[in-house]
């Protein structure tokens, strides 16, 4: 794919980088700070213990459910239609404004329930310092994912992705060095990241804000402009309070019913399971960009042809990494994380086809609010959060609950998450293909053979070989090592011999593979 032409919108002119070249710029990064992400993932698990990871992650949780709550679309606003404008200083200081009174709400929040004693209403048997620290790190971390996308929003990727994969390296490095001197703690890990999201924010904040300020910081706070576009925010203020609070309750009674420890197994799932969105993760928000672009200029034919080569393609990977992450949960978990989180495989099988849901989510609901398609996309959200809801409770509650349930902890939640947002996903996926003019019914049918086709390898060469080679003698991360090499190859063949499997034709896998020779 060409470079984009220098792209004149809204009297604006700046030359953007070519989607291809994001998206590899994106998607490498994005594989080194996994490889450094498996590290951690190594580290901290062992060094924390379950209950110390757990109550980690759900503070983690809870601080993202609260700035949730607070953001009331403004977020999604702010990418939107910095996306679709030129120079947009004066967006940016309005989002930044809008960003510091929602701290000082969450602030005043936890200041409240401090003085009043009613930590344990949103914090479950948490200390108050440990409250405060973590919400700091998660809206630091918040910071410059909206740096990031600020770049994004204009085409402009490749550095701020460098500097996240560099900040990434030297949180390692750092992490190392605690664990070498047994001073691996909650509080030093915490204070590591901190770190790291501080220095990633402020060197940022440098090259977008002080260095391109013509293009990203410059002209006067005008409430005016975008108050005429209140539609694209107002179907996403009340999701924004109710949305995230179905999401935290899950977590909320996982800790409360089954304790930090089972926290921490769903936790361990999750993390591996962010693991394979690598690929989806390095796409959305150039996938955001030009479906907003695109949309604005009302070119709606090429954004039905975006839409369906980037659902196509990452469909089929989600789906190829979530089989191999469900069959090798099991020798997966013991080795990375030790055999105090052994319960947590169970979880993570379950919980492997989440990235297959989250795929298919991502695009869709990105899709609907890129196209400033808000209000179906609010309406729908809300009539499928309540069978969300109600199974939710049906698979954690005990039986000595009022309403008995079926007890299932961290799994039960696990099998809510995977297997009912990939139902529910198909919602916002039949909205986008209507809308867009897309033949749904085809494309429904050949996700559905992409994943009773990779399914079947899996089950055989992982599911039934792996255990095969391991009777033969092979260890066990031997065995893992030869079954995934051969699934991998398998897929791989696959691919080649039906490229539809994947959205492509003959022609285009022939030209991507000559792209790939050629550098």
């Amino acid at each position: 794919m060409a470079p984009d032409p220098a792209e004149r919108v809204k009297g604006a002119e700046f030359r953007a980088e070519s989607v291809r070249s994001r998206y590899v710029v994106t998607l490498s990064a994005q594989v080194f700070r996994l490889m450094l992400s498996l590290i951690s993932a190594t580290i901290v698990p062992r060094a924390l213990g379950p209950a110390v990871y757990g109550n980690y992650s759900f503070l983690l949780s809870t601080s993202t459910t609260l700035r949730g709550v607070v953001d009331t679309g403004t977020q999604q606003a702010f990418f939107t239609f910095s996306s679709q404008e030129g120079a947009s200083g004066s967006l940016t200081r309005l989002y930044a404004l809008a960003l510091c009174i929602q701290f000082s709400i969450v602030v005043a929040i936890i200041a409240l329930a401090g003085a009043t004693g009613r930590t344990d209403w949103l914090w479950h048997a948490q200390r108050l310092d440990q409250i405060v620290l973590v919400t700091a790190l998660d809206w630091l971390m918040f910071l410059a994912l909206s740096l990031q996308q600020l770049g994004d929003s204009k085409g402009l990727t490749a550095y701020q992705q460098l500097v996240g994969a560099a900040v990434a390296l030297l949180t390692v490095i750092g992490l190392l060095v605690l664990r070498l001197t047994g001073t691996l703690g909650f509080y030093s890990f915490v204070w590591l990241n901190l770190a790291g999201a501080g220095l990633n924010c402020m060197v940022l904040i440098y090259r977008l804000l002080v260095v391109n300020r013509a293009l990203f910081w410059s002209g006067a706070i005008t409430v005016r402009n975008y108050a005429t576009r209140w539609r694209f925010t107002r179907p996403l203020i009340l999701l924004q309070f109710y949305l995230p609070v179905v999401a935290y309750l899950g977590l909320f009674l996982i800790q409360k019913w089954y304790g930090s420890a089972e926290q921490g197994y769903y936790a361990l799932a999750l993390q591996w399971c962010g693991f394979a969105m690598v690929f989806t993760n390095s796409a959305v928000w150039i996938f955001w960009r030009e479906i907003a672009h695109h949309s604005a200029l009302q070119d709606l034919r090429v954004a039905a042809g975006i839409y369906e080569r980037f659902s196509k393609l990452f469909f089929l990977l989600a789906v190829v990494l979530a089989c191999w992450l469900s069959a090798s949960s099991g020798l997966l978990v013991n080795l990375v994380a030790g055999e105090r989180f052994h319960p947590a495989a169970a979880v993570l099988a379950i919980m492997a086809f989440y990235p297959v849901s989250q795929t298919l989510g991502q695009m869709s609901m990105v899709s609907l609010k890129a196209m400033e398609r808000t209000g179906s996309y609010a309406r729908w959200s809300i009539a499928l959060s309540v069978p969300d809801v109600l199974l939710t409770y049906v698979l954690l509650a005990p039986p000595s609950a009022l309403a008995p349930g079926l007890h299932l902890g961290a799994a039960g939640l696990a099998f809510k998450t995977a297997v009912y947002g990939l139902v529910s996903v198909q919602v916002f996926d039949w909205l986008n293909c209507h809308f867009l003019g897309i033949r749904y019914r085809a494309m429904l049918g050949r996700r559905l053979v992409a994943l009773t086709t990779v399914g079947a390898i899996a089950a055989v060469l992982l599911g039934a070989g792996g255990p095969l080679l391991r009777n033969s003698g092979f260890g066990g991360v031997t065995a893992l090592a030869l079954s995934s090499g051969a699934y991998a190859v398998a897929i791989a063949a696959g691919v080649w011999w039906c490229p539809g499997l994947a959205g492509l034709s003959r022609a285009q896998l022939l030209q991507a593979m000559s792209s790939l020779r050629g550098g």
